[in-house]
């Protein structure tokens, strides 16, 4: 059964008010989902956060971790944001199901050619920690993840869909679990990304990522 993801703690589509906040995290988890969240230093502390903007407590790092801790069943994917906080990033996640965590996006963060120095720093810092690579269609290449050391495969469409039934079966010989990005994440309709995720499926990645994880569960069920 493929793993759903709840974006930042959406559930029915996009909604600012419950983003990377405590109480929607456990409300997806309680639901059966896992999540997808943002975290970066914010004055001196951790917050899950997209933005370098004012946090709250809903959002403290500290406060979200105790709650996945009792859900070590689901995976969480962890968007990173900002550098300069691994030491206490790998501590806050060290007593969670390693297996079911990973880190991702360090790509983004400082760009591809310095993304096996960052991985390098976590891995030195706790050498079980998860370290996807990305795999898109801007310049992150199916053939560098192939040859990458990550089990894990971040895989996201940006600009057209370009992802075949290929593309996953190479990632999957060469070992690597597959979390796609649900095109609703890049402003396509809610019909348009279930019919896509059910292409990533019948394909077998491993997750997906969505801001509508009901209505894809739903729609997954209604296709069996």
């Amino acid at each position: 059964m493929v793993e759903i993801l709840a974006h930042r703690c959406n559930i029915n589509g996009q909604d600012f008010s419950r983003e990377n906040r405590a109480k929607a995290c456990k409300e997806c988890l309680n639901l059966g989902f896992g999540l997808e969240l943002d975290v970066r230093n914010y004055k001196g502390n951790l917050y899950a956060k997209h933005d370098p903007v004012i946090s709250d407590k809903e959002q403290a790092w500290a406060k979200i971790i105790e709650i996945i801790d009792d859900y070590p069943q689901l995976p969480i994917a962890i968007n990173i944001k900002d550098t300069g906080h691994e030491n206490y990033l790998v501590e806050t996640i060290s007593k969670l199901n390693k297996f079911k965590v990973f880190l991702f996006d360090l790509e983004l963060v400082v760009g591809i050619e310095k993304y096996e120095l960052l991985s390098s720093i976590y891995k030195s810092l706790d050498s079980t920690i998860e370290i996807a690579i990305r795999v898109s269609d801007r310049g992150e290449t199916l053939e560098r993840a192939i040859a990458s050391k990550s089990n894990v495969v971040w895989l996201d469409e940006f600009d057209s869909f370009w992802v075949s039934q290929e593309v996953i079966q190479k990632l999957s010989i060469a070992g690597k679990r597959v979390y796609a990005v649900a095109p609703d994440l890049h402003k396509h309709s809610a019909k348009i990304s279930m019919t896509r995720c059910q292409e990533f499926v019948a394909w077998n990645v491993a997750g997906i990522c969505t801001d509508y994880p009901i209505m894809l569960r739903d729609f997954l069920k209604g296709i069996k």
